[in-house]
């Protein structure tokens, strides 16, 4: 009898089930199989932010969203944008700014929504300022895809088109961190 026995003296019907050349042909299948379904969603090539499709042939119209003045601060409310089912989230944050993006999270595509002071994804506790849509904590790394708005001289409100994400070169981040805007006196 092995040592290894002796010291863990255990016994299985099943113990010399697998050999290591089965387990290998199943490593072996299981890595041909993802290999397989990440090259299906390669040659998709279907964006789960909502992203424009460049095959599209048709111009993006414009929707209307009513009246500007009838969202107060702090408010939202949902509209389709391109089809039925591209959900946007319209909101005026509580300076006052309308803003508009894409309901769909930048992490695994999950509806966000406005809470107020910020835009969440109840999925993973994601966060988006929403005065620029940029991740302030949770798992997001990238900003929601904003809609350009438009207000008409008669007060009504119009989502046009969609805007460039921004960059972080564009913009200091530090000043928008809660931890750099404390001050520590020593």
């Amino acid at each position: 009898m092995t040592w290894w026995r002796r010291a863990f003296p255990l016994e299985l019907a099943e113990e010399g089930h697998f050999s290591r050349r089965e387990f290998a042909r199943f490593l072996a299948v299981v890595s041909a199989g993802f290999t397989a379904g990440i090259g299906y969603l390669w040659l998709r090539k279907k964006p789960l932010e909502g992203a424009s499709d460049p095959e599209a042939k048709h111009a993006e119209l414009p929707v209307a969203l009513g009246l500007a003045a009838d969202l107060q601060p702090g408010q939202s409310r949902l509209f389709k944008f391109r089809d039925e089912h591209d959900a946007c989230i319209l909101l005026r944050t509580p300076k006052g700014e309308l803003r508009a993006y894409r309901q769909t999270c930048t992490h695994l595509g999950c509806a966000v929504r406005y809470a107020g002071e910020r835009l969440e994804c109840p999925c993973h506790l994601g966060f988006f300022e929403p005065d620029r849509g940029f991740p302030v904590q949770g798992p997001p790394s990238r900003p929601l895809a904003a809609i350009a708005l438009e207000v008409r001289p008669d007060g009504s409100l119009w989502a046009v088109g969609e805007l460039p994400k921004p960059t972080l070169e564009s913009l200091d981040r530090r000043a928008d961190c809660p931890r750099e805007k404390t001050e520590v006196t020593a």
